[in-house]
């Protein structure tokens, strides 16, 4: 059977997350032998220093939710105060699921943490075509 039938076969199997960040996101965690991870693309936004992650992942191995636990552990998510903040932070749902995951957990942190959480949840349309690639990881 062709290799490019057999890959093809196997992403379809997979699923993408999608996610966003600025100032010291460290999209290298994701890359890092995390089991379930199988493919990375890191793309960063024009006229923004936002940093865009897309993940694809086994979901048998890797559960979004815990891709969700691993966003939000490796960058801070809220604001002190109300002051103005440069960072930015995003989730891009790629289907109801995920909005609804991500949802919930920005719900539950919403009670753990005490400042102005800065995370958008948005269909992840909204950055298509708007950055240019800076690397390629599989």
């Amino acid at each position: 059977m062709d290799r490019r039938i057999i890959a093809q076969k196997e992403r379809t199997l997979m699923e993408r997350a999608v996610f966003g960040a600025s100032e010291f996101f460290s999209q290298k965690a994701f890359i890092t032998d995390f089991r379930g991870i199988e493919y990375i693309q890191v793309k960063q936004l024009k006229e923004k220093n936002v940093d865009i992650v897309e993940i694809w992942f086994d979901p048998w191995k890797v559960s979004y939710n815990e891709l969700l636990d691993l966003f939000f552990d490796l960058h801070n998510p809220t604001i002190k105060n109300g002051q103005e903040c440069k960072n930015q932070s995003y989730i891009f749902f790629t289907n109801f699921s995920q909005l609804k995951i991500a949802k919930q957990k920005k719900n539950q942190l919403i009670q753990v943490f005490k400042d102005e959480m800065i995370t958008e949840i948005i269909p992840e349309f909204e950055h298509n075509d708007t950055g240019k690639d800076i690397k390629l990881i599989s």
